[in-house]
């Protein structure tokens, strides 16, 4: 039987060293806004989005920049057939831009370098260049054949002249797969959505997915497909070789980098680059000399990989984990944290006021996150200092309460910080002469008319309650852990 082999998009896999503007790039690729509603400005877990160019299609892979989240760029480079190296044309070769070059080599794809912000005053091409080559990555014009373009995402030059250069790679590479072959995907993401149940985001390797297609990873029956999602939201009827989706129907969510088929196999290996793991930078050094006391937590996060990002960089040796699971903080994590005196940590997930009130109830401590690396440096504080930390409440900081705005029939705080940081989320006591006269969380934050995430000691800010606060001027705001 003769097989018939079809042009298929490249899967493009960006990579680089945190903020030097791997989002940034692929918002203005795809004209969406995801830059501006990441966390922090660092993408926080894979997604995976698809353009049209010159009638041709793309596949993107949008890796998360945070070093914490090495296994979830290696998981990028592999399932992808070109890698998109940005560098930062005013900070140059930085340790996630190595560590990305370790992954692209040890995946054995094809790569490009794309050296971003050419339009600030500090850029520096040839440095960028130089410091390329001394890690092994010698680009056209500098001792190799590695193609690289300039650009700015932020205004968008250059980037048409990458995107041709995607498609030249891909031509170079003949791109095919076998339209008649058995389905296999690779699973980029996973996660439990209260809506939609059990989700995965796949792409399509071979053969193609249409609702009602079984699937099974490995040997295992994980589910069938109910629905095919696009980034855009639309339902689809199928997907073909190099297509992403959300795909729902699953009685079992599947391995993160596993393949997925539409019968059952022979067990198959994860794809995942074979690279040393990392942990955040002087993290391993604070534990060496840390108090050997062991911290028990509960651990909830939105996706599986953000779950398996924490859990790759958390000491084993001085963390014990008695639960890790998908989704917001519910009564029964409370309970089961007081049973096991563990204390639950969240990330990206939402807290009800009525887990609050119950962790209050139990003396269970709780602490919910939106950026990794704030997580780690506040559990490496907390095998530093257990005893400090672990108390029902911590100061964050200070505030006070100086002025007084209308605005839409509600009040605004003018406030002065007087030590520490206060930020958008944080819950906050009102204190009147020592004595705590309200509680809310901070809304937003302006400085001067710019909406702000977070005001440090020192600066004057306005902020907006989410609910009525009967403060008056003098009232001390303080933030706290909860």
């Amino acid at each position: 039987m003769l097989k018939t082999k079809i042009q298929r998009p490249p899967v493009v896999a960006v990579l680089g060293h945190v903020d030097h503007g791997k989002t940034t790039l692929l918002d203005h690729i795809r004209k969406s806004n995801v830059a501006a509603r990441e966390h922090g400005g660092i993408t926080q877990h894979i997604g995976a989005y698809q353009i049209t160019l010159k009638d041709r299609k793309i596949t993107f892979i949008d890796t998360p920049g945070h070093e914490a989240f090495a296994k979830m760029r290696s998981r990028g480079a592999v399932a992808s057939d070109i890698a998109i190296l940005v560098v930062a044309a005013d900070d140059s070769v930085k340790p996630q831009t190595v560590e990305s070059i370790t992954q692209i080599k040890a995946a054995g794809v094809p790569i490009i370098v794309a050296i971003n912000k050419i339009d600030l005053p500090g850029a520096n091409v040839d440095k960028v260049k130089s410091d390329l080559a001394k890690v092994g990555v010698q680009v056209e014009g500098f001792g190799g054949d590695i193609p690289f373009t300039q650009l700015s995402a932020k205004t968008g030059k250059g980037i048409p002249e990458l995107l041709d250069l995607i498609l030249l790679v891909s031509e170079m590479n003949d791109l095919k797969s076998d339209s008649k072959a058995p389905f296999e995907s690779v699973i980029i993401e996973t996660k439990i959505d209260k809506g939609k149940g059990l989700v995965a985001t796949l792409i399509v390797k071979q053969g193609s997915l249409a609702v009602g297609t079984p699937l099974f990873e490995g040997a295992k029956n994980i589910g069938r497909v109910r629905a095919l999602i696009n980034e855009k939201g639309e339902r689809l009827d199928v997907l073909n070789p190099g297509d992403p989706a959300e795909v729902l129907g699953f009685s079992k969510l599947p391995s993160i980098g596993a393949l997925v088929h539409e019968s059952a196999q022979a067990e198959k290996q994860i794809l995942q680059a074979q690279v040393p793991a990392r942990d955040l930078a002087g993290f391993m050094a604070a534990m060496a000399e840390a108090d050997k006391k062991k911290l028990t937590i509960l651990l909830k996060a939105d996706t599986a990989g953000s779950l398996e990002a924490i859990v790759a960089s958390l000491p084993k040796d001085r963390v014990v984990i008695v639960r890790r699971d998908l989704g917001d903080i519910t009564e029964a994590d409370i309970l089961d944290a007081k049973s096991s005196k563990a204390f639950v940590v969240g990330f990206n997930v939402k807290a009800a006021p009525s887990i609050e009130k119950l962790a209050r109830t139990e003396k269970v401590v709780y602490r919910t996150y939106t950026i990794i690396y704030e997580l780690l440096k506040e559990l490496g504080d907390v095998v530093e200092g257990l005893e400090e930390i672990l108390a029902p409440e911590r100061e964050l900081g200070i505030g006070q309460i100086i002025a007084e705005f209308p605005y839409e029939n509600l009040r605004v705080a003018g406030t002065k910080v007087l030590s520490g940081r206060l930020a958008r989320g944080d819950t906050v006591k009102i204190v009147r002469k020592e004595e705590e006269v309200a509680r809310g969380k901070i809304k937003s934050m302006k400085k001067v008319k710019e909406e702000v995430n977070k005001v440090e000691e020192g600066a004057d800010c306005g902020i907006l309650f989410d609910k009525k606060v009967d403060f008056e001027l003098g009232d001390a705001i303080i933030a706290v852990t909860i």
